[in-house]
């Protein structure tokens, strides 16, 4: 009785694409593409040519005021310090109070509400060991400026939710003056100071976006006597990227 070769020829098969698999280089999955580099320095010059760069502005606050990151303050007070470096325009973009809506002076209130205006960066990809880094500055003593550096790794999205919720940028890299203290040199400063936010806990590098955001969750009114909240200034923001 002739014995069938269709076992044997398929276990040959079998073998030889075994060790053809064997042999593929497959050390791209250990050794994954080097990012490139995603470094650049932002002036803040003009809004326009920011905005051309892909950075967003988002005001979250509630209830929502009338004023957004601008380049020349509320106009009712314009400039309120000279910029840290200009190498055209005013040179510097500044948020205040009054990204809280006024509060109806017909009408019994405590003024609070929560301010959470942002400045949102163009996508890039995010890697641990990038560093954020930028100078910030204050008009006035007697305030609580709160200033925090928050990244979105979910997703490349501009979801910075509402109020106190910040939407996809759920991981808080710097918290400037958390406990909103008053004065210089526990609270923020009034002269244009360097602060530096490193990003860490990704598990590989990430297509994603970075934002500061002006915050205070119990914001006012420009009351200066009670330590309200009012302008920040940011100038020359520099990501460097690891090397």
């Amino acid at each position: 009785m002739r014995k069938s070769l269709l076992p044997k020829t398929l276990l040959w098969t079998c073998i030889a694409a075994f060790v053809f698999t064997s042999c593929v280089n497959d050390s791209y999955l250990a050794n994954p593409k080097p990012v490139s580099d995603q470094s650049f320095v932002e002036e803040f010059d003009t809004l326009n040519a920011a905005y051309s760069r892909g950075w967003r502005l988002k005001n979250r606050s509630q209830p929502i005021g009338p004023s957004n990151w601008n380049q020349t303050g509320d106009p009712q007070f314009g400039l309120d310090f000279t910029p840290y470096s200009a190498t055209g325009g005013v040179g510097y973009i500044e948020c205040d109070n009054f990204s809280l809506a006024p509060p109806d002076l017909n009408v019994a209130t405590t003024l609070d509400g929560i301010i959470s205006n942002w400045i949102i960066s163009p996508i890039l990809t995010i890697q641990n060991g990038d560093k954020i880094s930028f100078y910030a500055n204050s008009a006035y003593v007697n305030v609580g400026v709160r200033l925090q550096v928050r990244i979105n790794t979910n997703n490349t999205s501009l979801n910075v939710g509402d109020g106190n919720d910040p939407g996809d940028f759920d991981v808080a890299l710097l918290d400037i003056n958390p406990f909103y203290d008053l004065a210089p040199p526990v609270g923020f400063p009034t002269g244009w100071t360097k602060f530096t936010a490193t990003v860490y806990g990704l598990t590989k590098p990430t297509a994603g976006r970075f934002a500061l955001r002006y915050y205070h969750d119990h914001g006012q009114t420009y009351d200066p006597a009670n330590g309200t909240a009012d302008c920040v200034g940011l100038d020359r923001l520099e990501y460097t990227s690891i090397k």
